[in-house]
């Protein structure tokens, strides 16, 4: 030991400078590949978060996007069914009426299971008052029609555009929109 504190010293000064330079150095170096390390790991955990994120979007809530917008056609359609019949005296628009009035039906279904399987309770309660809505609407639709086919223009219309004492088919549809 005694030889080597002998030998350190023995070391000249500008050799000790470099070596004090150097140890910065590769502190200096450490330092910029730990602080490049940890954020890659920050990174790393927000890119984790936004893929879980993106896939829920892809899986779930896009494909309910489409249900939605399904159902609100369906919605519409049987609007213009029923009305057809009301104008036309058609019975036919009767059967389209209910092909679309079966597609809300499926969508709420959809909704119901996806609502179930998160034990969402809430929301499984307003999907259910949305269904009940739809089903007046309907059940409104049908009877306006056939009130216009069998007690003429001005009955159909106290049921199409509502009076003081009951809202008509129009506002029923506006409430489910």
């Amino acid at each position: 030991r005694l030889c080597a504190r002998l030998h350190a010293s023995q070391v000249p000064v500008g050799q000790r400078s470099a070596m004090k330079i150097k140890n910065q150095l590769l502190g200096g170096f450490a330092a910029v590949i730990g602080v490049f390390v940890l954020s890659m790991a920050v990174v790393g955990v927000y890119l984790n978060g936004l893929v879980g994120t993106v896939t829920h979007i892809k899986e779930e809530t896009l494909p309910f996007m489409v249900v939605v917008d399904e159902m609100d056609l369906n919605r519409s359609e049987v609007q213009q069914f029923l009305t057809d019949v009301s104008a036309t005296h058609d019975p036919a628009g009767y059967k389209e009426a209910e092909e679309a009035a079966k597609g809300f039906a499926a969508g709420t279904a959809k909704f119901r299971d996806m609502f179930r399987r998160e034990n969402d309770s809430k929301s499984l309660a307003q999907i259910d008052a949305i269904a009940a809505d739809f089903d007046a609407f309907y059940k409104l639709g049908k009877l306006m029609a056939q009130t216009y086919i069998d007690k003429g223009m001005d009955a159909g219309n106290d049921l199409m555009k509502g009076t003081d004492k009951a809202p008509g088919f129009d506002q029923a549809s506006e409430k489910l929109k």
